[in-house]
């Protein structure tokens, strides 16, 4: 059996090397479900990328944070897009000044890695694209930032609930 991301990093029990070994699995995983244009393997979407990005509920280096404010970069597609918010609101103030680097100097990282092709809208990603315009994301960078100011909460009770829901 070959190891995951996951247990490669606990071995190693870094959180940085932990948030990128994750980051790298899930970007994999959205790059190869996008390019299939369809929206079939929803399950092994929602299996694969919900459970890796639900794990940086646990990480809270500085390090891990700026990470998980990396993804912002990145369409997850919904059902992540809904786990992405709560994990920010969660994290908060500590996650506020990554987050406002990459509203002022913007994220080109999803594109310098992935190319233009990941620029088009896909099917099985809602119809957006998983690199995301610029403009996509200082909105969306701007919708958390305020929410993390005006101290909107993500409980455990939440968490459990929607990940629970989203991994069926």
């Amino acid at each position: 059996m070959a190891p995951t991301p996951a247990t490669v990093a606990s071995i190693v029990g870094d959180q940085s090397t932990e948030a990128k070994l994750l980051k790298r699995a899930i970007v994999s995983d959205l790059a190869i479900y996008a390019q299939n244009q369809t929206s079939q393997n929803t399950d092994a979407y929602r299996d694969q990328v919900v459970t890796r990005l639900s794990r940086f509920d646990t990480l809270n280096s500085p390090e891990a944070l700026d990470v998980l404010a990396s993804l912002s970069g990145y369409y997850l597609g919904a059902p992540a897009e809904k786990l992405y918010h709560c994990l920010v609101l969660r994290k908060g103030a500590p996650l506020k000044e990554p987050l406002k680097y990459y509203l002022k100097d913007g994220s080109t990282e999803c594109l310098k890695e992935l190319g233009q092709d990941f620029s088009k809208p896909s099917g099985s990603l809602d119809g957006y694209p998983l690199c995301p315009t610029s403009q996509q994301e200082a909105e969306r960078l701007k919708e958390l930032i305020l929410e993390i100011d005006a101290g909107r909460p993500c409980t455990d009770n939440d968490l459990v609930l929607m990940t629970r829901a989203l991994a069926k």
